[in-house]
């Protein structure tokens, strides 16, 4: 179905909704927006009206007046316009699959290539990593919950903050991008739930942990296989060899499929039958990666310019809430490495080999830096090295950004604060089981560094953040592990409902890791481990 003189009706103009009206009007449709929520400021959606011709509503309308919805995959199904229309079977288009009929025939767009990434975990720093190892050779614009970047030569620089990562902000990614002057060889997106069908290439990071949108009536993993039904032919989808749901999904499709081994989530338990094309291995042998058919000799390279972890006003990357952050435009500067708002944290440290194959032929290895819990990393190290031999970047080339990267920041990072070692774990995607892992990773150095004890700052900012981090799952997890840790602090006002012998509350991280750094001694281990914009 093409989007040319239909009218339409776009539900949910807070995540991501706007500028897929905007966009839908600009080619030539009758567009209602519809506020779903009830959030968007009155001024704004006048401005749609004024200025787009998006007549908006903050109630359902007659579903009559419409050709077709266009609505989010988390969106409830009870909500009156989705139900009346899913019964009468008029048509319901995603946001992921409005910005793939967008974008399929964008003249702007006929030499780029598009690379898609989504996934519970590491999405971010796959396509970090990713655009890192392209950027040696290539012109790359990333959009990750990091920020919007130009790439160029292992160095990033800012284009533009505050978009979130549904897929309606894929359009605006691309509008900042050209406005800049900037037209890359490779746009990289990090997508909420899914992929929009336009990818050169699809990477499915993670389905695991699983969990309930649309009001609990259907599984994000069941929507983020949009990216492999979606998948135009000729494409190639490189798939985690662990998510049994998507490899059945892929075996109709006509892109090319790659799979890879995780090491670092259950997901990654595979049968024998289903050999992985790429396997990453630590040199204890817990660890591999495998990917293209050649099979030269190991290659190493000088150090180049470590991947920037700049912090940045990080958005959902799932969206499950009616807020969406304001979207300042900022000149294109080299990322910082902090935020004033936060007490000074300077490095600390840790480090291994990797070995990285295809079907058993290893292709080349890599010794990691210390300074940061490269365990955490090793999804990412696989398919980010996995996509980047697919699209012809160098062994050598890889080598060389894995040795010189040093995490991203609030992502299994050893640093040291006010001269007491910190690990840092805090940012958007983080949820009990990373904390869990992280507590793991804690209690080892504890003990192989003859440390003293951990100090806990465990939480949320902002409940919308990727859903939460549930207080029920919180008091769970301080019953189970809490008297690991001599003293918690819980941040956030959600938090006053768990209780803890040997906890104290605060309302933000930067307060949290203040009150941390006033209990700690200089051989204790501060754990932070909370969901917020960063």
């Amino acid at each position: 179905m093409d989007l040319f003189r239909k009218k339409l009706a776009v539900l949910d103009l807070t995540h991501g909704g706007i500028p897929i009206a905007i966009k839908l009007a600009a080619l030539g449709n009758d567009v209602s927006g519809v506020d779903v929520y009830g959030t968007v400021d009155q001024v704004l959606l006048g401005e749609l009206e004024e200025k787009y011709g998006i007549s908006c509503s903050k109630t359902p309308l007659p579903l009559s007046e419409f050709d077709l919805l266009v609505a989010p995959v988390h969106l409830d199904p009870a909500y009156p316009m989705l139900s009346k229309a899913r019964s009468e079977g008029k048509t319901v288009l995603s946001h992921h699959e409005a910005i793939g009929k967008i974008l399929q025939d964008d003249p702007e767009l006929s030499d780029i290539r598009i690379i898609e990434i989504t996934g519970v975990k590491a999405k971010t720093s796959t396509a970090s990593l990713l655009a890192d190892m392209l950027s040696r050779s290539f012109e790359v614009v990333l959009h990750t919950s990091r920020g919007l970047e130009a790439w160029k030569e292992g160095v990033p620089f800012i284009i533009h903050r505050g978009l979130s990562i549904t897929p309606g902000s894929i359009l605006t990614a691309i509008e900042k991008s050209l406005e800049a002057g900037i037209r890359p060889e490779f746009f990289i997106f990090e997508i909420s739930i899914g992929g929009t069908g336009t990818a050169n290439l699809g990477i499915l990071t993670t389905l695991s942990p699983d969990y309930g949108i649309a009001n609990n009536t259907s599984l994000a993993s069941d929507a983020k296989l949009q990216l492999i039904l979606n998948a135009k032919p000729g494409s190639t989808l490189l798939l985690n060899a662990g998510a049994e749901k998507a490899l059945e999904a892929a075996k109709g499709s006509r892109a090319k499929v790659l799979t890879f081994k995780d090491p670092f989530y259950a997901e990654s338990h595979v049968k024998m039958s289903e050999v992985p094309d790429f396997v990453l291995e630590t040199e204890a042998g817990t660890a591999k990666l495998s990917a293209a058919q050649d099979s030269s000799a190991t290659q190493k390279s000088s150090i180049t310019p470590e991947l920037s972890a700049a912090r940045e006003p990080s958005t959902p990357s799932e969206p499950s809430t009616p807020s969406e952050p304001s979207t300042p435009s900022e000149p294109s500067t080299p990322s910082e490495p902090s935020t004033p708002s936060e007490p000074s944290i300077t490095p600390g440290a840790s480090g291994s080999t990797l070995h990285f194959l295809r079907r058993g032929d290893e292709l080349f290895s890599a010794s990691l830096r210390p300074g940061y819990n490269s365990s955490a990393y090793m999804t990412a190290f696989v398919a980010a090295s996995a996509a980047a031999l697919e699209l012809g970047v160098e062994r050598k080339t890889i080598v060389s950004v894995l040795e010189e990267f040093r995490g991203l920041s609030g992502r299994m990072q050893e640093k040291e604060l006010n001269g007491v070692a910190l690990v840092d774990n805090s940012n958007s995607g983080m949820d009990i089981l990373s904390a869990e892992k992280a507590l793991e990773y804690a209690l080892l150095k504890k003990k192989d560094e003859k440390k003293g004890s951990i100090i806990l700052v465990l939480g949320e900012e902002a409940s919308q953040v990727c859903e939460g981090l549930p207080p029920v799952s919180v008091q769970g997890f301080v019953e189970k592990f809490g008297a690991k840790c001599r003293h918690i602090i819980l941040v956030g006002e959600r938090m006053t409902a768990v209780a803890a012998k040997n906890a104290s509350y605060a309302g933000s991280l930067p307060e949290g890791l203040l009150k941390a750094s006033e209990l700690a001694g200089t051989e204790d281990i501060i754990l932070s481990s909370v969901k917020c914009f960063r």
